[in-house]
């Protein structure tokens, strides 16, 4: 009997065609989209997201105020938004080729480049973001000035290998970080900024 049962199974068994699973990827939670507005270590303040840490970057030149690196990280995404902070020396048409030649060295392995620019007059931020699509390194680059003393440069980079796919909700949330930095970021004087960076705070 039990012979028979097991030769009903194989039987049974042999006129199904094995079906493939989708290709599927790993289930990202998102945490809830709250933020809290925090003085950079660099002379700016803006509002940041609060799952994030915005922290002091290495290799201040402290001596002179001209530059200030920060990044803003997300523990929990495997992310980071590394940004340099320059006061402009007469130099703005310069920090913004770099801005556009760094953006272009993806070009190679993106699908698509959108621009989104970003004015506000009243606080003195201008800038664009360019929305890199594909399996790049770096899928959000931007920068921000107020074209006479300040220049806020960041790249958005993951430490995992570019999937944009699997990616996709995580670089949507961050866009969308990087959009409300850019909405309430306000800049120090000229004075302050240069003091800021030598107290190294």
């Amino acid at each position: 009997m039990p012979l028979l049962l097991g030769l009903a199974l194989v039987l049974a068994s042999c006129g199904q065609d094995p079906v493939p699973k989708p290709h599927g990827y790993f289930r990202i939670d998102l945490p809830p989209d709250s933020a809290h507005t925090m003085d950079s270590p660099c002379p700016w303040s803006a509002e940041v997201p609060d799952h994030a840490l915005l922290v002091k970057g290495g290799g201040n030149t402290a001596a002179t105020g001209e530059a200030c690196w920060t990044d803003l990280v997300f523990p929990g995404q495997r992310a980071a938004i590394h940004m340099t902070w320059r006061r402009i020396q007469g130099d703005l048409p310069e920090l913004i080729h770099d801005a556009h030649e760094f953006k272009d060295k993806h070009e190679v392995l993106a699908t698509r480049i959108r621009t989104e620019t970003f004015i506000n007059d009243s606080a003195r931020v201008y800038g664009t973001l360019f929305d890199v699509e594909g399996n790049v390194a770096s899928p959000a680059v931007f920068y921000l000035t107020d074209s006479t003393g300040n220049f806020l440069y960041g790249a958005l980079y993951f430490d995992v290998r570019p999937n944009a796919d699997s990616l996709a909700p995580v670089t949507a949330r961050i866009r969308d970080d990087i959009r409300r930095l850019a909405r309430t970021l306000r800049w120090q004087d000229t004075a302050r900024a240069v003091q800021h960076v030598q107290q190294g705070r």
